[in-house]
């Protein structure tokens, strides 16, 4: 019949191999169709594919099941996968530092530290945000993200993204103060060396410099590395000089709070990943990178992207610790204060007087004194606080002299 109608012999002959299901998938819909058959079982996890065609993690995890049913995470899903950790801290895992019977003052300064850090981090981390994307250094899925137009290229999801991260690793680190095993240690801070203090600042330096002619140079490769250095070694600068004081006796203060948050942040971007929500060329990356590769040999765990999560997670949780430390050390100062001067008045025979509380700008003054005391006395001079209370006391002040401003 199909000569008849005019067909020539390949033509009949590739429709018959049309029609003809591949071997492979006919083989295994056989073995699948007998009762006493059992089929391969599903591979329990598939790293694969970093740009938009690749499989999805759900589809890796539990092989393709979820995704088979219709199930594809959209950008605004994996804020969901951010939100565990932020609906804990938010209800039943509430820093206790923030109830009405703790220290008021560190409790006032726990509250300035979250809408300080919304403002200037979020403000910061929308402009590096923007030229990494101007770059191509991250691309996002339009099909799965809401685009803003023409005003930038982040979209939607992504300036949700740094409120909710940012408020996530702002609570955290304030959860951690409150545990023992993290909080701030009872003895007295340990101050850097000058000269350590020096060489560290001294090597922000260079990596603030290496890291503007990487991003503006001719290696495409370096663009990554060279935007993180260029924004966040001043960010540093300022966190190691305003907490000098704390970064050797309150070292788990710093981690307990950087790393949960940023592990957890590196994980949800290796979902991105997989999920196809956006991808990073590797055009502008130094192509280290760990997990079982995918076909073009690039794991999903980038190290020059995970560098950028970990760094400016650092950056709230860093802050926060600093805040937080001098706090507690700024409390135990007055209550010492205050108790010799309650001594003093009961040897003269006078009533203790009522005693003006301290404020945010004493303990802002306490932090710079720590760090820069020539500073301080010229910021007091021209907002005078009420009382002397935010000076270190002469042996803690010996320490932060030398760290110079």
């Amino acid at each position: 019949q199909l000569k008849a109608c005019g067909l020539s012999r390949h033509m009949i002959l590739a429709l018959a191999c049309a029609s003809r299901p591949p071997p492979a998938l006919a083989c295994a819909s056989r073995a699948c169709a007998r009762p006493s058959a059992r089929c391969p079982p599903p591979r329990l996890l598939t790293v694969s594919s970093t740009g938009w065609e690749g499989p999805g993690l759900v589809e890796g995890i539990l092989s393709g099941h979820l995704e088979r049913a219709g199930v594809d995470l959209s950008y605004w899903d994996l804020h969901g996968f951010l939100l565990v950790p932020t609906a804990w801290l938010l209800t039943a895992g509430k820093p206790s530092l923030l109830d009405e019977g703790k220290d008021p003052l560190t409790r006032r300064a726990s509250f300035a530290f979250i809408a300080f850090i919304l403002a200037i981090a979020v403000a910061q981390a929308f402009v590096w945000d923007s030229v990494g994307a101007q770059i191509g250094i991250w691309e996002f899925n339009p099909q799965k993200s809401t685009g803003l137009g023409a005003a930038t290229l982040l979209p939607a999801e992504e300036i949700a993204w740094l409120f909710h991260h940012v408020v996530k690793a702002a609570l955290w680190q304030i959860k951690m103060g409150e545990w023992r095993l993290t909080a701030a240690p009872c003895s007295d801070p340990a101050p850097l060396e000058p000269v350590a203090r020096a060489a560290c600042n001294a090597t922000l330096l260079a990596a603030w410099a290496a890291g503007v002619a990487a991003l503006v140079g001719e290696d495409d490769s370096l663009r990554c590395l060279g935007l993180v250095a260029s924004f966040f070694a001043p960010v540093f600068a300022l966190i190691l000089n305003l907490g000098s004081r704390y970064l050797l006796s309150h070292w788990r203060l710093f981690v307990a709070g950087w790393l949960p948050p940023g592990a957890w942040t590196v994980a949800i971007d290796c979902v991105g990943q997989q999920q196809r929500v956006w991808r990073f060329p590797q055009t502008f990356l130094t192509g280290v990178a760990t997990l079982p590769p995918d076909s073009s040999g690039v794991g999903l765990l980038k190290l020059d992207i995970a560098a950028v999560y970990l760094v400016s997670t650092f950056a709230v949780t860093g802050t926060g610790a600093i805040i937080l430390a001098a706090a507690q050390e700024f409390a135990a100062q007055r209550q010492r204060q205050r108790g010799g001067e309650a001594s003093e008045a009961g040897r003269a025979g006078a009533a203790e007087g009522e005693q003006e509380p301290e404020t945010l700008w004493h303990l802002g003054l306490f932090i710079l004194h720590g760090a820069a005391p020539a500073l301080a006395e010229r910021a007091a001079a021209v907002v005078p606080p009420s009382s002397s209370a935010w000076r270190l006391a002469p042996g803690q002040a010996d320490g932060a002299a030398g760290g110079g401003t």
